[in-house]
């Protein structure tokens, strides 16, 4: 289990945003979604994390479970094959990771609707990071997300392979 705990041996940086953003050894609840799940999900499982990897493909949910067992992580991974904007949390969120395919073919305004869905889900001081430029091609503009994310605290955090993250932590209300 130690080798699945290093970044480097699911192809992260230890300085990648996914890595810097979402602790070892927290006790996080972390969504994830998007095609390229599987190795997110099995490092941030292997570090302690519950993970929910939800994306429309049936295929790509299947190599992540099929994954998460073969190392012996299933028990800390969970997985439904469903849009995300059909799918809801069934609990609060520590962590949200977003792959800008989670949001192909929908409207400004069903984006809209899935991020805060996912922004009240998300604890106090919890981190949502969108993967927003990939391979030269622009997903979701920085300026929709930081009009999504007002009030958050927001960075635009380097990439590794030319792909940048817009990371957005929710502050912490005062009791």
């Amino acid at each position: 289990l130690a080798r699945y705990r290093r970044p480097e041996h699911w192809g992260f940086h230890p300085d990648a945003p996914l890595v810097r953003a979402i602790p070892a050894g927290s006790d996080s609840r972390v969504l994830l979604t998007g095609p390229h799940v599987s190795d997110s999900a099995l490092y941030l499982a292997a570090n302690g994390c519950t993970v929910t990897a939800v994306g429309d493909a049936p295929d790509v949910i299947e190599r992540v479970m099929s994954a998460a067992e073969a190392v012996g992580l299933a028990s800390q991974v969970t997985a439904f094959a469903s849009p995300l904007t059909e799918w809801a949390p069934d609990g609060p969120l520590t962590a949200v990771v977003v792959s800008p395919a989670a949001f192909d073919g929908l409207s400004v305004t069903d984006r809209a609707r899935v991020i805060e869905i996912l922004k009240r889900a998300t604890l106090d001081g919890g981190v949502h990071l969108v993967e927003t430029i990939v391979a030269g091609h622009a997903a979701l503009s920085i300026d929709e997300l930081r009009s999504q994310y007002r009030g958050w605290s927001i960075s635009v955090e380097p990439g590794e392979s030319a792909a940048t993250t817009f990371l957005a932590r929710k502050a912490a209300t005062a009791s």
